[in-house]
C-alpha cells in the first residue's frame, strides 16, 4: 500500500452525562445506549470520553452493553476527567487539548450527553476547529429519555454559523482597508461563497491601495461585484502605466493620479495613519504643480530651459545639477509657476497657510524631521486635505466626480 493510501485515524470525542435524576439507573442505561449507537455508526479507531467522576457509571453501562451486543470488550478509549463540569474554561480547554494532540486524525465530536457547559464547549470546539459535530436523537419517552431502539446519529452543521461570523470579519476588515487581514479571515471559511471570487476582489483592491494599478485592473476587470464606476476609473488609470515618460503620463492621466492619491490619503487618515496621509497630500501638491507645468511643456524631472520664458530663464539655468539637468521639487515648481504669472503659482506664493501645513510632512519622522503626527494634529491634517483639494479643483474642476468614481466600495 502506498503512502498516499494510508487510512486517516478516526477518533470519536464524546461528552458523558451522569444520568442523575428520577430512576437514574434507567437514565444511565439510556444515555449509554445512545452513546453505543454513535459508536456503532462511526466505528472509530479510538474514543475519547469527557466527564466527571460520576460519569464513569455511564461509561460502565456503556462497556457492559458494548460487550453484550458485540461480544467483545470496549478497550480502545481514554477517559479525560473534568473536575468542574459547569466551568466553561475547564471543559473547553480539556477538549481543545485533546484536539491539538490529534492534528492528523479525523475527529468527530458527539455532544449527546453531559452538562450544558460540557456540550456547549464541545460544540464550540467543533466550530472553531472545524470538526464534525453529531448527536444521537430519537423518540423520547418518560422523563425525556430517548427510547432505546429509536436512536439515530444526526450531524449538526455549525460551519454555516461560523462562516457567517468569519465573513462578517472579512467585511469589517475590508471596509477598514485591512486587506491582508480580510484575506486571512477568508482562508478560514469552510464553505466559501461561490457567487463572488472574494479573494481576487480583496487582492485587487489591496493592489490598488498600493498603487499597483495595472495588476489591480487585471484582477478586478471581470468581477461583477466591482462597481462600474470603479472599473471605469481604474481602467483609465491602469492604461496610463503603459505610457512612456512623465510627459504622456501627466498629459493623459494626471488628474486620475491626483484623485487616486486624495482618496488614498483619506483612507490612511481613517486608519489613523496620519504620517502616511500627510505624505500623500504633500505628493498631491507636488503633482499638481507638475500637472500645471506640463501644460507649458515643462516637466520637473528634467526641465528644458528653452521652455522657460526668456525673462526668467537665467534664474533656473543656475539650478543645473552635475549632469546638467534642472529638476524642480514642490516649492521650486510653484515658484516657477509664479514667475510665469500663472494663477496657481500666484495663489501658492501668497498662501502662507498651505506652506505652514506642508511643514508637517518635512518635519515628520517619515520625512526629514523627528516629529510624529498624532491625534492632536488631526485638525491640521484635515485642513491640509481641504487646502490640497482646493488646489486640485483649481486645476481639475471635475476632481470631486473623479474621487467619487475611485471611492472603494463597502461589502
Amino acid at each position: 500500500m502506498g503512502e498516499g493510501d494510508t487510512k486517516m485515524k478516526r477518533i470519536l470525542f464524546m461528552t458523558v452525562g451522569t444520568g442523575v435524576g428520577p430512576k437514574s439507573e434507567k437514565r444511565i442505561n439510556g444515555l449509554a445506549h445512545g452513546l453505543l449507537t454513535s459508536i456503532e455508526h462511526y466505528n472509530p479507531d479510538m474514543i475519547v470520553f469527557f466527564g466527571s467522576e460520576n460519569s464513569k457509571k455511564t461509561l460502565e453501562s456503556l462497556r457492559r452493553q458494548y460487550n453484550e451486543k458485540r461480544g467483545e470488550k470496549l478497550e480502545t478509549y481514554k477517559f479525560v476527567e473534568i473536575e468542574d463540569i459547569d466551568n466553561f474554561y475547564e471543559c473547553y480547554t480539556k477538549i481543545e487539548e485533546e484536539i491539538k494532540k490529534e492534528e492528523d486524525a479525523e475527529i468527530i465530536i458527539d455532544y449527546t450527553s453531559g452538562t450544558k457547559t460540557m456540550t456547549t464547549s464541545a460544540a464550540i470546539c467543533s466550530m472553531l476547529y472545524q470538526k464534525k459535530l453529531t448527536l444521537v436523537a430519537g423518540e423520547r419517552g418518560e422523563n425525556g429519555i430517548v427510547i432505546p431502539g429509536t436512536e439515530s446519529p444526526r450531524e449538526q452543521n455549525l460551519f454555516a454559523a461560523y462562516d457567517k461570523y468569519l465573513f462578517d470579519k472579512v467585511k469589517e476588515a475590508f471596509n477598514h482597508y485591512r486587506f491582508r487581514e480580510a484575506i486571512n479571515y477568508l482562508k478560514q471559511i469552510v464553505m466559501p461563497k461561490k457567487e463572488v471570487d472574494y479573494k481576487k476582489f480583496i487582492e485587487g483592491y489591496d493592489l490598488w491601495d498600493k498603487f499597483d494599478h495595472e495588476k489591480a485592473w487585471k484582477l478586478l476587470e471581470n468581477i461583477k461585484k466591482v462597481p462600474p464606476e470603479n472599473k471605469e476609473f481604474l481602467g483609465k488609470l491602469a492604461s496610463s502605466m503603459n505610457l512612456d515618460g512623465q510627459e504622456e503620463l501627466l498629459e493623459n492621466k494626471g488628474k486620475f493620479l491626483v484623485a487616486d492619491l486624495l482618496n488614498n490619503a483619506k483612507r490612511r487618515f481613517k486608519e489613523e495613519r496620519y504620517e502616511d496621509a500627510v505624505a500623500r497630500l504633500y505628493r498631491v501638491m507636488e503633482l499638481l504643480a507638475q500637472c500645471r507645468l506640463s501644460k507649458f511643456g515643462i516637466y520637473t524631472s528634467n526641465v528644458k530651459i528653452e521652455r522657460i520664458p526668456s525673462n526668467i530663464r537665467d534664474k533656473y539655468n543656475k539650478l543645473k545639477d552635475d549632469e546638467g539637468k534642472v529638476k524642480l521639487g514642490l516649492q521650486k515648481g510653484y515658484e516657477l509657476l509664479k514667475d510665469m504669472e500663472d494663477e496657481v503659482g500666484v495663489k501658492y506664493a501668497d498662501d502662507e497657510e498651505i506652506k505652514d501645513l506642508l511643514k508637517m510632512r518635512n518635519e515628520s519622522i517619515l520625512a526629514h524631521g523627528l516629529k510624529s503626527i498624532t491625534k492632536e494634529d488631526i485638525p491640521r491634517v484635515e485642513r491640509l486635505f481641504e487646502k490640497t483639494k482646493e488646489y486640485a479643483k483649481l486645476i481639475f474642476p471635475d476632481i470631486d466626480d473623479l474621487m467619487e468614481k475611485a471611492k472603494f466600495p463597502r461589502i
